[in-house]
């Protein structure tokens, strides 16, 4: 996958993307060539239509001729034997003919001559009730086979007597050699595999070339082709032929004398030898194309190496020792005027810059971090000392004052006296509850005299005192004293995270755990509260709705520890941090604290 994801390789995909455009001009080319080819054999088809059309109206032209003299001749209505001889000598003349005679129009021969052996006198008479009716030329039914089983059409013209009625009926037979020459004299080359058929009506085929067995009268092997071909007069279309080789198919339709409904001519070839030469070029001009990408590519593989990929590589390399922290780092390039040139000066530039800022900002770091642990110190210290006056100072004097009053309380006196003394002694018992919360708020004396895990687990209790939770508080590991920072940095911690469950987490149990395990101190506030989202809370106290987070990141990081916080709605809250064991002395404390 690193392959095909590389510089080397977008660059040889460019040069292929660049060849795409003569890959779609040779494909059009191609086309183009096949939609000509399909036109110059639909054209084709068209020109078979006129050739046969000529050589059918010139055969059946001829035909009319060639009976109109006979019909018009005096010998037809002499002797039997006479009409016979004349007959004779005309069938000589004609050679196309089979057949040749003279009918009354009740349906009895007078004279009949053929060229086959045989009897003249069974043969097709369909002729006979056209020309009766018409009084005119007539040809009988077509396609139809003669008595000897060739395939043959008669042709008949009326003979009239001096009233003007048909005496006798003229008639001449055309065997197949003669009239399924149509279209056999071609203006141009048949391709091999090309066929070409004429139908009737009824799908019977009249015309075949090439001329292969017995198909006159047969229907056509295509017959999946009757129903397009019937249904418009001329076009195109693709399919196999009956021996499943594909096909392309161009026809025509057009009147005919010799059928009823008009005949249809259909000429087709191998699709594979139509596009031949088309198929040809396509893959000559692909050949080529396919030679002129591979030189490409080729050097574009031994160009882009030493033009553009040595220099990115380097860039790259540089990159990950920067992404890596090393601000030190250089690409050592040329800065030429190209666009390369330009992007390892900007990027020496801004390592440059990077380093510069870096350095400003690890000196800012570092005074903010002296002036963090330095509020905190004092910070602690303050609260110590308020705490202690609050406990030391003005619990005494309450309790004094309380004392006193009890005392007078004990003397004899009025009732009002009483009541007020008693109203004063509750008063005073309040104001020193009060006083009493405070002083641990700020700082419980506990955390100093007895350490961090006492302290905890006196205000844990005295939380789920004050709100009637089931608090639970497991310590492990903790034979010692801590460092008195780091146990006042996890004790705020902690005392943090227990307001937030009393305010907010709507929690029935809390359980708080301290231990001491892979040279750190952890802490852990698990409550099964309504819970929250972690990153939600943390846009909003981001924006000042909330510093409790922002406090216990702040502390722990201050320790040197770190802080997490597992929460989701409906699932609970639980909060672990950890700290070292010992707090972080900075360089400089010393001196800002002197000063």
């Amino acid at each position: 996958m690193q392959v095909f994801s590389g510089l080397r390789f977008r660059l040889l995909l460019l040069v292929l993307l660049v060849c795409a455009p003569l890959v779609v001009l040779i494909l059009h080319s191609t086309d183009e060539d096949r939609q000509r080819a399909m036109a110059n054999w639909q054209q084709r088809s068209a020109e078979m239509l006129q050739i046969s059309h000529s050589e059918e109206t010139e055969m059946v032209d001829s035909a009319r001729q060639f009976l109109l003299a006979i019909s018009e001749s005096s010998a037809i209505h002499s002797r039997a034997k006479d009409c016979t001889s004349f007959l004779r000598e005309e069938l000589r003349s004609y050679p196309r003919y089979s057949q040749l005679g003279i009918i009354k129009p009740d349906g009895k021969i007078m004279a009949s001559v053929g060229r086959n052996p045989g009897p003249t006198t069974n043969f097709d008479q369909s002729f006979l009730r056209p020309v009766l009716e018409t009084k005119t030329f007539a040809a009988g039914g077509f396609p139809v086979r003669s008595a000897d089983g060739k395939p043959a059409i008669t042709f008949a013209h009326p003979v009239f007597d001096r009233a003007g009625r048909v005496a006798l009926v003229a008639f001449a037979e055309l065997d197949a050699p003669w009239f399924t020459r149509l279209g056999s004299e071609f203006s141009f080359p048949f391709p091999k595999g090309a066929v070409w058929m004429e139908i009737d009506g009824n799908g019977k085929m009249i015309t075949r070339y090439p001329k292969e067995g017995d198909w006159f009268g047969e229907a056509l092997p295509e017959k999946s082709l009757l129903p397009v071909v019937f249904s418009r007069a001329e076009g195109a279309l693709e399919q196999p032929d009956h021996t499943g080789v594909p096909y392309f198919y161009a026809f025509n339709s057009r009147p005919s004398s010799l059928t009823a409904d008009p005949v249809v001519s259909i000429i087709g070839i191998p699709r594979q030898v139509l596009f031949a030469e088309a198929d040809h070029l396509l893959q000559r001009n692909l050949t080529l194309l396919g030679l002129a990408a591979g030189l490409a590519f080729l050097i574009g593989w031994i160009g882009s190496k030493v033009l553009v990929l040595g220099p990115v590589q380097t860039l790259v390399r540089s990159t990950v020792r920067l992404a890596a922290g090393d601000l030190t780092v250089r690409t050592g390039l040329n800065s030429g005027r190209g666009e390369l040139g330009q992007l390892t000066r900007a990027f020496d530039s801004m390592v440059q810059t990077l380093e510069q800022r870096e350095l400003e900002r690890q000196r800012a770091s570092q005074k903010l971090q002296l002036l963090s642990h330095r509020l905190v110190e004092v910070q602690e210290s303050e609260r110590r000392h308020i705490a202690r006056e609050l406990h030391d100072e003005i619990g005494q004097s309450l309790t004094a004052a309380e004392i006193n009053l009890q005392a007078a309380l004990q003397l004899p006196g009025n009732e009002a006296l009483e009541r007020r003394l008693e109203d004063s002694i509750q008063a005073v018992e309040r104001v020193l509850e009060q006083v009493h919360d405070l002083s641990l708020s700020l700082r419980p004396s506990m955390l100093d005299d007895l350490g961090l895990e006492p302290a905890l687990r006196s205000y844990t209790q005295r939380q789920a005192e004050l709100t009637g939770m089931q608090a639970e508080f497991h310590a492990a590991h903790l034979d010692s004293r801590l460092d008195s920072m780091i146990e006042t940095e996890c004790f705020r911690v902690a005392q943090e995270a227990l307001t937030n469950v009393v305010r907010h987490a709507q929690a029935k149990a809390v359980t708080v755990a301290l231990s001491r395990k892979n040279g750190h101190l952890h802490l852990s506030v698990r409550d099964n509260g309504i819970g929250f989202d972690v990153s939600t809370l943390r846009e909003e106290a981001v924006r000042g709705a909330s510093l409790g987070l922002l406090s216990m990141e702040e502390r722990a990081s201050l320790a040197g520890g770190g802080i997490q916080f597992n929460s989701s709605p409906g699932q609970g809250t639980e909060v672990q941090a950890w700290f070292p064991l010992k707090w972080r002395s900075l360089p400089g404390l010393s001196e800002n604290n002197h000063e």
